[in-house]
C-alpha cells in the first residue's frame, strides 16, 4: 500500500496582498496526476488545511472538489485538523464526506478514542495499515487544569497527558492489528512543533499549553509518523520515520531556497514484510521524497543598494532556467528586497521602483536593515550547526557581512573552498 502524507495547504492564503488561489490549484492538478501515476492508495493531510477558521468560498469549494476527485481515484482521504482549522467548520461536513472515503479529525475526544484509529485498505478492501489520527492538541481537549499549579508542573502536566493521549490510541491500533492474521503498519499523525524542527517566519508560534516543544519520546513506536505545522520539509529522527512533509508551497520568502516536497510511504517494505520479498529483487526504500514543482516564482534580494539593484538588472526573468518554465510562463516574479544600510537613505523604495519598471516583477515588499541587525539577525538564526555542512556556514557566514561587496565575496569563496579541498585530502592521507 501506498501513502502519501503532505500537510500545511493553507488553503485561502492571502500572501502580502496576493491570492495564492491559482498556486493551490495548480498543486492539486500536479497532486492528483502524482496519486494516478504512483497509485497511491491514501492520502494525509497532516494538519492545516485551510489558512483561517473562515476560509473564503473558493478554498472550500477546492477541498470538496479534492474529496470527490480522490474518491473517484478510490484513494481515501485522511484529514486532521491544525492550529488554522475551525473545528466547527470542519464539523460541518465530517460525516458526509465520511461517505466519500474520507475521515477528517478534528478534535481530541478522550471519549472516543475509536474515531482517532482508522483503517486504510488496500484494492481488495483488506486493512493495510492503521492511521492514529492525532490532530491539533488543544490544552482543554486532553488534561482540566488544577488550582495552584506551579508553571512547572502544568508544563510537566500537559506533557504527560500528551503522552498519554498518543499511547492510548497507538494501544488501541495495536489491539486491532492483533485481530489481524498479518499485523499491519501503523501511521500516527500529529500537528506540533517537536524538538529539532526548523520552523521558517510563516510558521505561527505554537504553544500547546505552555509546551513550546515536545520531545520525540512523547510519541509511540509508530513505524511512521506524518506530522503537520512547521513549513520546511523535515525529518526529526535519524531514520527519517517521523517527519514534517513542509508545505506544498512557499509561505513566506524564508522558505525560498529549499525544494518544497511530500512523502511516499510504502508499507510493502516495512519491518516484516520487506523480508518477505524475493531475495534477488531490489529492496524498496519505505519512504520516498517527491519535490514539488514551483507554482510561483518567487526571489527575496538582500545587501546595499548597488548590489541589489545589480541583483535585480541580472535577475534571468525571460528564460526561465527552472525546470518549471512552463508552470512559470507568464507570471510575474514576487520579489522581496532587504537593504542593509547604516545610514538612512530616503529614495530606496523609488529607486527599487525604477529598477523593476518595464520588467515583469511585483515588488511585494521593501526592509531596510542595518549592518548590526544584520549580523544579530544571524546570530539568532534557529537553524543549528548540526543541521549545516562547513561550506553552509561559511555562505551564512558572509551573507550576514554587509561590508563584504559582491567581488570580495566571490574571492574568499574561492579562497575557502581552495582550504576545504587541501583539508580533505590531508584527511584522506592520514586515513
Amino acid at each position: 500500500m501506498k501513502i502519501l502524507h503532505t500537510s500545511d495547504w493553507h488553503l485561502g492564503q492571502h500572501f502580502m496582498g496576493k491570492s495564492r488561489r491559482d498556486e493551490h490549484k495548480a498543486f492539486i492538478v500536479w497532486l492528483l496526476a502524482l496519486v494516478d501515476s504512483e497509485s497511491i492508495d491514501a492520502v494525509i493531510i497532516a494538519g492545516d488545511i485551510f489558512d483561517t477558521g473562515s476560509p473564503p468560498s473558493y478554498a472550500r469549494e477546492m477541498y470538496h472538489q479534492l474529496v470527490l476527485d480522490m474518491k473517484a481515484r478510490e484513494c481515501q482521504l485522511v484529514i486532521v485538523a491544525g492550529n488554522h482549522d475551525s473545528v466547527s467548520m470542519l464539523n460541518e461536513s465530517k460525516s458526509l464526506l465520511s461517505y466519500l472515503d474520507t475521515q477528517v479529525s478534528s478534535q481530541a475526544n478522550l471519549d472516543d478514542l475509536e474515531s482517532h484509529v482508522i483503517p486504510l485498505n488496500d484494492k481488495n478492501g483488506e486493512v493495510s495499515a492503521w492511521v492514529c489520527a492525532v490532530p491539533y492538541l488543544r490544552p482543554k481537549d486532553v488534561m482540566k487544569s488544577t488550582a495552584g499549579q506551579s508553571e512547572q508542573d502544568k508544563k510537566l502536566g500537559l506533557l504527560q497527558h500528551i503522552g498519554d493521549f498518543y499511547q492510548q490510541v497507538f494501544e488501541l491500533a495495536c489491539e486491532k492489528n492483533k485481530a489481524l492474521k498479518l499485523p499491519v503498519p501503523i501511521i500516527g499523525t500529529g500537528h506540533l512543533t517537536a524538538m529539532g524542527g526548523q520552523v521558517s517566519e510563516s510558521v505561527r508560534d505554537l504553544y500547546v499549553g505552555t509546551l513550546e516543544a515536545l520531545p520525540t519520546s512523547v510519541f509511540p513506536k509508530f513505524d511512521y509518523l506524518a506530522l503537520g505545522h512547521i513549513h520546511r520539509a523535515q525529518a526529526i529522527t535519524k531514520d527519517g520515520r517521523f517527519r514534517y512533509s513542509g508545505s506544498p508551497i512557499p509561505l513566506s520568502f524564508d522558505e525560498l531556497g529549499r525544494d518544497k516536497s511530500l512523502v511516499i510511504i510504502d508499507t510493502a517494505a516495512f519491518g516484516d514484510q520487506a523480508l518477505a520479498m524475493d531475495l534477488f529483487d531490489e529492496r524498496q526504500e519505505p519512504i520516498q521524497l517527491h519535490t514539488i514543482p514551483t507554482f510561483q516564482p518567487m526571489q527575496s534580494l538582500k545587501g546595499n543598494l548597488k548590489d541589489v539593484l545589480k541583483q535585480i538588472a541580472d535577475l534571468p526573468l525571460t528564460e526561465s532556467k527552472t525546470k518549471d518554465c512552463s508552470i512559470l510562463e507568464g507570471k510575474n516574479l514576487w520579489l522581496e528586497v532587504t537593504v542593509i544600510a547604516d545610514e538612512y537613505l530616503s529614495d530606496v523604495h523609488k529607486r527599487l521602483v525604477e529598477a523593476i519598471e518595464g520588467k515583469p516583477i511585483e515588488l511585494l515588499r521593501v526592509m531596510r536593515k542595518s549592518a548590526v541587525e544584520t549580523k544579530r539577525d544571524a546570530f539568532e538564526s534557529r537553524q543549528t550547526l548540526s543541521e549545516l555542512t562547513v561550506k553552509e556556514v561559511f555562505e551564512k557566514i558572509l551573507q550576514g557581512s554587509a561590508d563584504i561587496d559582491e567581488e570580495e565575496s566571490v574571492i574568499l569563496t574561492n579562497l575557502f573552498n581552495h582550504c576545504l579541498i587541501e583539508m580533505e585530502e590531508s584527511q584522506e592521507q592520514q586515513a
